[in-house]
């Protein structure tokens, strides 16, 4: 549940076609690509989202079809993933063959164009499909936390954060895992943090842009 929530949390990028651009990539042929770190700091995997297609309908409104790859202990993962911006909102789903993650109410799936210290966003539920294994959680705390200005080694952002907060079960055991993600207008996702109980789990960070 931690890497999918995390997945869909990371598939954002850059862009330069709208003089207020989104908090999403809608550049044809943009890839981003995140390195993911464990609790202490050391590399787990690396994450590339390449953006297939972009299809403009008006000046805030489009679809873009997604590739995202993901490399980790020596398995690589590539899932096909499709992103609706409507009004400068972003609404991801994705899926291939039996993945599939759906949401009670779609706006739990949204990055609204207009952000700002406080802003509280949707709560509700959440599902992933692995192969028959559904996963459940609920989100409890969804709110925009700070701003902040960051450096990675793709440069140096601007940044709304956003915590986001989920509970749930797998395979019967009760868990609840805290995600900060740090957004910049134009680009995304820029870092993510994953927490358990408090602790920190893992974390990915934009390293390059091309």
């Amino acid at each position: 549940m931690k890497k999918m929530l995390l997945l869909l949390m990371m598939l954002a990028g850059a862009s330069s076609l709208f003089s207020q651009a989104p908090y999403c990539c809608v550049t044809k042929g943009a890839e981003l690509t995140y390195t993911d770190y464990d609790a202490k700091g050391k590399e787990t995997g690396v994450t590339t989202n390449v953006y297939k297609d972009v299809k403009v309908i008006s000046e805030m409104d489009y679809d873009v079809t997604m590739e995202t790859t993901v490399n980790a202990s020596g398995m690589v993962t590539t899932v096909a993933t499709a992103m609706e911006v409507r009004n400068g909102s972003a609404m991801i789903s994705m899926g291939q063959g039996s993945i599939d993650l759906t949401a009670t109410d779609p706006e739990l799936m949204r990055i609204p164009n207009q952000l700002a210290v406080g802003y509280k966003l949707p709560l509700g539920e959440m599902t992933v499909d692995l192969g028959g294994l559904r996963v459940k959680s609920t989100i409890t705390e969804n709110e925009v936390v700070d701003r902040e200005e960051i450096t990675t080694p793709a440069g140096t952002f601007k940044c709304y954060v956003v915590k986001q907060t989920s509970e749930g079960r797998v395979m019967g055991i009760k868990s609840s895992t805290t995600i900060k993600t740090w957004y910049a207008r134009g680009i995304g996702a820029v870092k993510t943090e994953t927490y358990s109980k408090g602790d920190l789990v893992s974390s990915s960070v934009l390293t390059s842009m091309k």
